[in-house]
């Protein structure tokens, strides 16, 4: 495709917005159902992405911020993400990596999985589903709470679950809960505040 000067259009094609943008089709699919792009669908059912949006992206993507780094440690900090569903960890993955560059993400499909990986890479930043198999969320979260080692460690969970069913749950009140559709601002302000705290 011919490099697109994006003062001539409004829209472009999902092809052309991936190309642009250097992602694939799916990519751009996921972030327009998760709000990241504006976009419309044509009578015909295909997708026609804002050029706004597409232009915010790529000035976010060229403002490179410096590492984020706390005080006394080597190395990025590190986002785990944890759910059981891979095109959602892929979404989560996507968008932490274009708001923060710097940060390191890892994921993990179940609680155990998990729980490995904590030990491994020491994350300070854990972004969780309830409902998993094996160990779901909550015993991931009653674990780290019990144990003052991952004092450091902040829990954010995102969910399918009704407020009432997690309320009376036996989650830590400290514990932030987002219910999907995930509600990427207030995720993106929450990773903030716990990789600056």
């Amino acid at each position: 495709m011919s490099i697109i000067d994006l003062s001539t259009v409004s829209e472009l094609t999902t092809r052309q917005a991936a190309t642009l943008l250097n992602v694939s089709v799916r990519t751009v699919q996921l972030w327009v159902e998760s709000g990241v792009l504006q976009a419309w669908k044509t009578a015909g059912g295909h997708r026609r992405i804002s050029v706004g949006s597409i232009q915010q992206l790529l000035d976010e993507k060229q403002d490179k911020q410096t590492p984020i780094r706390r005080p006394n440690t080597k190395g990025p900090v590190t986002v785990l993400i944890v759910d059981d569903d891979k095109d959602t960890l892929l979404l989560y993955k996507m968008l932490i990596n274009n708001w923060f560059p710097s940060l390191q993400v890892e994921t993990a499909e179940d609680g155990i999985d998990a729980l490995v990986k904590i030990g491994t890479f020491k994350p300070t930043v854990l972004i969780t589903d309830l409902q998993m198999p094996q160990l779901d969320g909550f015993a991931i979260i009653e674990r780290l709470h019990n144990d003052s080692q991952y004092d450091y460690l902040t829990a954010i969970v995102v969910t399918g679950m009704g407020a009432a069913e997690v309320t009376a749950s036996n989650l830590p009140n400290s514990v932030p809960v987002l219910h999907k559709p995930i509600p990427v601002e207030e995720l993106k302000e929450l990773v903030l505040q716990a990789v600056k705290d």
